[in-house]
């Protein structure tokens, strides 16, 4: 069972948690990070989402929820270990976002990874595939109906 704390609008905590797969409230958010990976030769990580998740068969950017009483900090260096096998360093908040269709506000992180570009762990259930990009393969991700539209 995963719990995320919930916050309002303005991010202020509402002392409350939430139990991933349950009904939010209006007015309820939940924190999630998103990691961009940038590797020595100036390439970016993709991930492919597998089928059976929500926005299955679709690229993103990894990350997911953050845990109750986790810093988006923290989530964004767990999640990266979890669904890549990859440890990566000189995080750097780049933006944040709110989506009211699912409750959520994105904390997007980037950070620099020295590791093999091929000794990707794909996380079992998580994800199916990944790909390193060029920036011109980051835009045409940005642009592409393959790609999840929720934050980019």
């Amino acid at each position: 069972m995963e719990y995320w704390d919930l916050y309002d609008s303005d991010r202020k905590p509402l002392g409350r948690t939430h139990l991933r797969g349950d009904k939010f409230e209006d007015g309820e958010y939940y924190v999630c990070c998103e990691v961009w990976v940038v590797n020595s030769e100036g390439k970016f990580l993709t991930t492919k989402r597998h089928p059976d998740k929500k926005a299955g068969n679709q690229w993103e950017f990894t990350g997911g929820g953050t845990l109750a009483g986790e810093t988006t900090a923290k989530s964004a260096i767990r999640e990266l270990f979890e669904e890549t096998g990859l440890k990566g360093y000189d995080y750097e908040l780049i933006n944040v976002s709110f989506s009211d269709r699912s409750h959520s506000m994105f904390y997007s992180y980037v950070c620099e990874t020295d590791q093999d570009k091929d000794s990707i762990i794909l996380q079992e259930g998580e994800t199916t595939a990944y790909k390193w990009v060029d920036a011109a393969g980051l835009l045409e991700y940005v642009d592409s109906d393959d790609s999840i539209k929720t934050h980019n």
